[in-house]
């Protein structure tokens, strides 16, 4: 119950600080998806005939999906491991086939092999909030973790292990479908709010190095940012920590070191981004300045305008065209 609780409080936060926002990463894909397969599993509870059948094959592989889900909420990898996905297909596809033939040899098999797999999502869903677990983890980010498993644990009880009373009876299909149904809703609202919390609070602001610095680390720090200024390293285009390194002539794991520990930033492409945005910022304050934000996001470093407005974002809050014009509104007001 405290957990559920603490959940809750984590929504009520996320309430308090919507913003503008855009899915993006894998993260943002496997929620979409899960929700095509969440819909589609509440859509089977409430109908009849071929289209609940229909709706069922592609409804039973949301645990699938949302074992995805999880991992991209916990897992700070920009990319699946391959066998990730394999899995959750295994799950939708024997799932769908034992939904759409479930007679004979082919469906035995496949109802085995979906019983087997989607046990499994079940159950790793379960373990991914654990997996990363550290001791040092901000306190917000406990609860968060905490949450998500109760909420799942309870939804998992309700649904699948069938925590009610009464399964025979003229109206014992009915009362299946709508807990089944229910638990389906509230779990695709409860997703959505922790991929909202995880956009919120991305894994690199909720894991800072605790690493104290080496006396290597404090020298180094003066020659990157002098090397920030003189080859004007903002401004490249697809920078890579790789190249820094070359130019500093050392290791990428002591560049990286330097960054988290002595200049306070979680890994290198916060650290470019601070430094491209710091420009951005002047640029778009700048009452003289006529270039399209576009433009600026070019001058600034960033190859496109997508990422220059989630980095914009994700530093000050504003997106680049709300802050131009509160800006400008501010200097023409004095």
């Amino acid at each position: 119950m405290a957990s559920t609780a603490t959940f809750g409080t984590s929504l009520a936060a996320v309430g308090r600080g919507l913003r503008p926002w855009r899915p993006r990463g894998r993260l943002a894909l496997h929620a979409v998806i899960a929700t095509a397969s969440f819909v589609s599993y509440i859509l089977a509870r409430l109908l009849d005939g071929d289209a609940a059948t229909g709706f069922l094959a592609i409804g039973v592989g949301a645990c699938g999906w949302a074992w995805l889900v999880a991992r991209a909420l916990f897992d700070p990898s920009e990319r699946d491991v391959e066998w990730a996905p394999i899995v959750a297909g295994v799950v939708a596809v024997t799932g769908a086939i034992s939904v759409l033939a479930p007679h004979g040899m082919l469906g035995r098999v496949t109802d085995n092999a979906y019983a087997i797999s989607g046990s499994a999502a079940l159950l790793l869903t379960f373990v991914e909030p654990f997996l990363r677990w550290r001791p040092d983890l901000p306190a917000v980010e406990k609860r968060f973790r905490y949450g998500f498993t109760g909420i799942y644990a309870s939804l998992v009880a309700a649904s699948v292990l069938g925590l009610w009373t009464g399964s025979d009876g003229p109206h014992a299909q009915m009362r299946d479908d709508l807990i089944k149904g229910g638990c389906a809703l509230i779990g695709l609202i409860a997703m959505w709010v922790a991929v909202r919390f995880r956009q919120l609070h991305p894994h690199t602001a909720t894991a800072p190095s605790r690493r104290a610095a080496t006396s290597e680390d404090v020298i180094l720090a003066p020659r990157l940012m002098r090397l920030l200024v003189d080859e004007d390293l903002a401004a490249r285009p697809e920078l890579k920590i790789a190249e820094v390194a070359v130019l500093l002539r050392q290791p990428e794991y002591r560049v990286s070191q330097c960054i988290s520990t002595v200049l306070g930033f979680a890994n290198f492409n916060r650290w470019i981004n601070h430094h491209r945005i710091a420009r951005a910022k002047i640029l778009l304050a700048d009452p003289a300045e006529r270039r399209s934000i576009l433009e600026i996001a070019f001058a600034c470093g960033f190859a496109s305008l997508g990422p220059f407005n989630r980095a914009f974002r994700d530093e000050t809050g504003m997106t680049p065209r709300g802050y131009r014009a509160a800006s400008r509104s501010e200097t023409s007001s004095r």
